[in-house]
């Protein structure tokens, strides 16, 4: 299969586009552009080393790709027209005899008829601003007829708002849609103006140099074919020193039709044209999958906690053998504890004295019986009077008769749990 390699070179940055199909009327399988310093000399010459190199690589990706190129689309700027004279030279010189000059109006009225067919107006007006010189390519679509026409407007952003406001009000030609071609600083100035001045939609688009390779491409498609056409009868026309007349690259809204992938609305509504924006809607599917996950772990959270309470009400008991083993052991642990849980639930609660509770509970069944066996020193008062004669002295009317002191004696006992 066959491509067709289209370049544009401008004072400050050079573009190309790798275009699919004999015509150029595929896609767009790679692009590049890289920064240039023009002036002539040895900059032109490395200028003209570098554009080389870039051409070189995009044939070796076409090669990968099982494509040939076809023909290669080169247009440039009045200020880089040494730089452009150089290249061809040297890739004429490295053995491409499918080299095609192509000037930058024609690679500009290619470009908007393309767009014009995209956005769908059947008058469109395409403004390629670069910098007190605008470019102005005015599309007209009738059926299967496409006529173009371009004009040179100068004066910068003011001039073009003030020739684009006055053709309104001719009422001769009015377009459906206005296309602004430039560079960001350039866009940001001029788009709004447009907007607020002219009674249609207006759409800027920016890196007007790719758009200008595209154009290119286009042009040179057509014109090998041309040439091929006439090579049996009459020898094709030779218009290049008139082409290069032309200086400004009319751009097109190149980039914005076929290239750079979306027109924007400068009323911040936005007309997708190419394949940038998909893989955004690709990553919405990513996102759901890990809501998802994320809820199932959530559900398994609850069921692991339960299982944690228990093992450290296990442990509190059979200290020293239960502890290691509480996750499987916490099935049967349950069956041994139902008598001890109910005193011992309540009084893990405050979490201060867990640690002497436990030790407490059980010994005071054993510590029981030695104070209960406290009552033999009451034997030993065998001078009932003495101990009455004491209480009244000290102010104790506490009965401490022979037998009911034993049964107070629990009590005390009672007592000193509370603290």
């Amino acid at each position: 299969m066959d491509t067709v390699l289209g370049l544009s070179m401008t004072p400050t940055i050079v573009g190309w586009v790798l275009v699919d199909g004999h015509d150029a009327d595929g896609t767009i399988l790679d692009h590049d552009d890289f920064p240039v310093h023009t002036g002539g000399g040895m900059r032109a010459i490395d200028t003209a080393e570098k554009v080389a190199a870039a051409v070189f690589r995009a044939q070796d990706l076409a090669a990968t790709l099982d494509r040939r190129v076809h023909v290669i689309g080169v247009t440039w700027s009045d200020d880089a027209a040494a730089e452009a004279a150089l290249l061809l030279e040297s890739l004429t010189g490295a053995g491409f005899d499918n080299v095609v000059p192509v000037r930058s109006a024609q690679a500009a009225e290619n470009l908007a008829r393309g767009l014009a067919a995209v956005i769908g107006y059947h008058k469109t007006v395409v403004c390629v601003i670069e910098g007190d010189s605008t470019t102005v390519v005015m599309v007209s679509v009738s059926g299967e007829k496409t006529r173009t026409a371009v004009k040179q407007v100068g004066g910068g952003a003011d001039g073009l708002i003030h020739w684009l406001t006055t053709m309104f009000n001719r009422r001769s030609w009015h377009p459906r849609g206005v296309v602004v071609v430039g560079s960001d600083a350039e866009l940001d100035s001029v788009s709004w103006q447009l907007e607020e001045a002219l009674p249609v939609p207006v759409f800027a688009q920016n890196a007007a140099h790719l758009a200008l390779a595209r154009g290119a491409a286009l042009a040179s498609a057509q014109s090998t074919e041309f040439t091929d056409a006439h090579a049996i009868g009459s020898p094709p026309p030779s218009d290049p020193p008139q082409q290069l007349r032309s200086r400004p690259p009319s751009y097109a809204g190149a980039l914005t039709a076929l290239v750079a992938g979306a027109l924007t609305f400068v009323t911040s509504v936005s007309l997708a044209v190419g394949l940038r924006v998909v893989p955004d809607k690709a990553a919405r599917p990513v996102d759901r999958v890990a809501h998802s996950s994320s809820t199932s772990h959530v559900a398994q959270a609850p069921a692991a906690p339960p299982a944690q309470v228990v093992t450290p009400v296990v442990q509190a008991q059979p200290t020293v053998h239960a502890a290691p083993p509480p996750p499987h052991p916490s099935v049967t642990s349950p069956t041994a504890q139902p008598t001890a849980e109910p005193h011992s639930l309540p009084e893990p609660a405050p979490t201060g004295p867990p640690a002497d509770l436990p030790a407490p509970l059980p010994p005071p069944p054993p510590p029981a019986g030695p104070p209960a066996e406290q009552p033999p020193p009451p034997p030993p008062n065998p001078h009932p009077l003495l101990t009455r004669v004491l209480e009244h002295i000290h102010g104790h009317h506490d009965p401490a008769p022979d037998e009911p002191a034993p049964g107070q004696v629990p009590p005390p006992n009672g007592a000193t749990p509370p603290p």
